[in-house]
């Protein structure tokens, strides 16, 4: 650009020494001009009969005016020659700076169009910015509600599955402990994926809390025989079971000791729950039954052994 400057100044400089080379050779051409006509003037008035002593003295001056004509020729002549030169070096040096003139506009336009991308990115980046603020308040209130009620919650599950009903627990525990998360290492999960394990623990307790099912497994009994018996659950606070040979039949209950299994002998009682057995193994239609459930103590110890299959 400082190049296209100095160009642009050189060639005003050009113009204004070309301007007064034209007015030097208009000059010129006009004393030139007053010239000839005085040797015309003086060639028509001379008397041509009569000699002039002064004759010789006016062919001396006339040949003295013919030379000083033939000088200023050869003068306009060089600078005629003179004038053209310099006039197609500003010609060129005019072109140039045209050339020139249209790159740096060109230029400027582009870099008006960068300017113009830049604050739109810029606007961009404002706006991710913006947005990435409003998701760090988002997190802050996430964090918030985490350690105010999500953490509470599950902190009270592990109890909850401790005293509850001996089915699946370990299983259960373990889902609680990926939502809980190590509390050693408090950073090392992130609070989206704590959420979502808090979240799949909890729906799949509740979907133990809707459900009832009955399986097969060995139960405990005084004599330590271990029969298999007839397993039967519903929701999370009832489970019961009768062995296949119907002699013996129990019902889970935290108020009991040392096992936490009531055992049921009266023959009513009996009856209920193996109408409950056979209820869930869809060998009766629904119908209202009644066992025997008892409500867990605030002071109560922990229950006996997992009896899930």
């Amino acid at each position: 650009m400082q190049d296209s400057l100095r160009d642009f100044n050189s060639h005003k400089t050009s113009r204004t020494t070309g301007s007064r080379r034209n007015d030097s050779l208009r000059r010129w051409v006009f004393r030139l001009s007053l010239l000839v006509l005085a040797v015309l003037a003086g060639r028509s008035f001379a008397a041509p009969a009569s000699a002039d002593p002064n004759e010789p003295q006016e062919r001396s001056k006339q040949a003295e005016l013919s030379e000083r004509l033939e000088e200023l020729i050869r003068q306009l002549r060089q600078e005629r020659s003179v004038y053209y030169v310099q006039k197609t070096r500003q010609e060129a040096q005019i072109e140039k700076a045209r050339e020139n003139r249209t790159l740096l506009q060109d230029e400027l336009t582009e870099l008006r169009k960068q300017g113009a991308q830049s604050d739109r990115q810029l606007q961009t980046y404002q706006a991710e910015v913006d947005d990435l603020k409003k998701q760090l308040g988002s997190k802050a209130s996430l964090e918030k509600v985490l350690a105010e009620q999500v953490r509470p919650f599950l902190a009270n599950q592990r109890i909850e599955i401790e005293k509850g009903v001996p089915f699946k627990q370990q299983e259960r525990l373990d889902r609680l402990e990926a939502a809980v998360g190590d509390v050693n290492t408090p950073g090392r999960m992130s609070m989206a994926d704590q959420l979502g394990h808090a979240w799949n623990y909890t729906q799949e307790e509740l979907r133990l809390a809707r459900s009832s099912e009955t399986y097969t497994a060995r139960t405990q009994t005084d004599d330590d025989a271990s029969p298999y018996a007839r397993f039967f659950r519903v929701g999370q606070k009832i489970l019961g079971y009768i062995t296949e040979d119907g002699k013996q039949a129990a019902m889970w209950s935290p108020l009991s000791r040392p096992k936490n299994w009531l055992p049921i002998t009266d023959i009513e009682p009996l009856g209920q729950l193996r109408s409950a057995v056979e209820i869930l193994d869809r060998r009766q239609g629904p119908r209202l039954v009644t066992l025997p459930v008892a409500v867990q103590s605030a002071d109560s110890p922990e229950g006996g052994a997992d009896a899930s299959p």
